[in-house]
């Protein structure tokens, strides 16, 4: 039998490799609007059964505290389980958690210690399916992979617009609704999941310890200075945009501005960062990756100076969706380089210890953004977070030079001409040592 040419091996390699790009983004986009159609509700729910919004917020707190106090576990895992079954079972785990609140709601007996619960556990599956996830994205990745992580930003802006409203519709229908349609999404989600016929299971030959795993993810992360840049950027842009978030809800709700008004703001900042997402490839195919990062960080400046001076909401809402519209360019760039740069091995660790920073510091940005608007003026309030966004906007410029040898070229240690991972720095635990190695010297 004829051996198949090294141009048709490729071609149904890159064949294969969009299938299952498809399943994964199948699979997220029906997990994601799931699990916003039951996160807008899970409030309501919490606050009709026990009559206390400090409840509902505990509840709230609680789904976030599984997610954070799971992560370093679940990167770690990613790293040392077949990815594939992690992601099944955590999809699984969710829609039985999920499954319990709809059976109390639909049976009329939910309380508190019930919901409070799945909420934790939903939290607990949905960092295992994140991290596995993050981990297995390289494997799935097309050739042109900016193109396919600005689908990825796309979808998860989508999601937030289409999942409350259909959140709020499905509840009218009945209380239980949404929780059994998020029941259904994550079951879906599996069994796409399930379908990908990609190995997604990390090159791992080397046995440590599950605190020298934790130890090297965070060790590579804080040694390899792109990585580190990245960090540190996305902790900083999540801490400001969730204040921005709030600093505008609280600025037109003290102003008079009905809820409907306030709901159409956000949902205008997400409509910014869908086209943003969607118009990042043909951004990319006519503007070099760093000229892109110089505008976009100066220009989300100038954007909030503006809003420091707007009076009504439809001005925050045209603001934010310019600043939105903004912020996808650079998260694709970044995003991009920064799983080029991981070996296969380490990206579950990777990805995780990247996104919990930003999370945990995402946490403390509403209670800021309230002290601030509480104290302060509009105008003073804005100017503080625009004299963030400069601080970051600076550190960006003075990342530029070695940002630029990895991003426009899209080539450094350990990449093909594509900017995808070599098998060479996707191999085994003793390549990641030879990576983490070049990354100390």
């Amino acid at each position: 039998m004829a051996a198949h040419s090294p141009s048709v091996v490729k071609t149904e390699e890159d064949a294969r490799r969009s299938r299952d790009f498809r399943l994964y983004w199948m699979a997220g986009a029906i997990d994601q609007i799931g699990s916003q159609a039951s996160g807008i509700v899970f409030p309501l729910v919490t606050l009709a059964v026990t009559g206390s919004p400090a409840a509902a917020g505990l509840v709230g707190a609680l789904a976030l505290a599984g997610r954070l106090v799971t992560a370093p576990v679940a990167g770690v895992l990613a790293d040392r389980l077949p990815r594939k079954r992690m992601m099944i079972g955590a999809l699984l785990l969710a829609a039985a958690a999920m499954a319990v609140v709809f059976v109390a709601v639909a049976a009329g007996v939910p309380t508190l210690t019930l919901l409070a619960g799945a909420a934790f556990v939903e939290g607990i599956a949905q960092s295992g399916y994140e991290s596995a996830g993050a981990g297995a994205i390289r494997r799935v990745l097309p050739a042109d992979d900016k193109k396919a992580l600005a689908r990825l930003e796309a979808r998860n802006h989508a999601a937030q617009i289409a999942g409350p409203v259909l959140g709020g519709a499905l509840y009218q229908l009945g209380r239980w609704v949404p929780f059994l349609v998020d029941v259904v999404s994550y079951v879906l989600a599996a069994g796409l999941v399930a379908a990908i016929r990609t190995d997604l299971t990390p090159d791992r030959q080397e046995r440590t310890s599950f605190l020298t795993d934790m130890r090297a993810g965070l060790r590579f992360v804080w040694r390899q200075p792109v990585l580190r840049f990245v960090t540190i950027w996305a902790a900083g842009i999540n801490f400001v945009f969730g204040a921005l978030i709030y600093y505008a809800i609280l600025t037109a709700g003290r102003e008079g501005a009905p809820a409907v008004s306030i709901g159409l703001l956000l949902t205008i900042a997400s409509v910014g960062g869908l086209v943003g997402a969607l118009g990042a490839p043909l951004v990319f195919s006519r503007v070099r990756p760093m000229t892109v990062v110089v505008f976009a960080s100066w220009a989300m400046v100038a954007l909030v100076v503006v809003m420091s001076q707007a009076r009504q909401t439809w001005n925050y809402g045209l603001l934010f969706g310019l600043v939105f519209l903004l912020s996808p360019l650079l998260g694709v760039i970044f995003q991009s380089r920064a799983i080029e740069l991981t070996p296969d091995g380490m990206q579950g660790r990777v990805a995780t210890v990247m996104g919990t920073v930003g999370e945990v510091l995402q946490t403390p940005a509403p209670l800021l953004a309230g002290v601030l608007v509480a104290w302060q003026s509009p105008t003073v309030v804005a100017l503080v977070f625009a004299a963030a966004l400069a601080v970051l906007a600076a550190y960006t410029t003075a990342n530029l030079r070695r940002l630029a040898a990895h991003v426009d070229t899209g080539t450094g240690p350990g990449t093909d001409q594509a900017g995808r991972g070599t098998e060479q720095d996707a191999g085994p635990a003793g390549r990641e040592t030879q990576a983490t190695e070049e990354v100390r010297g």
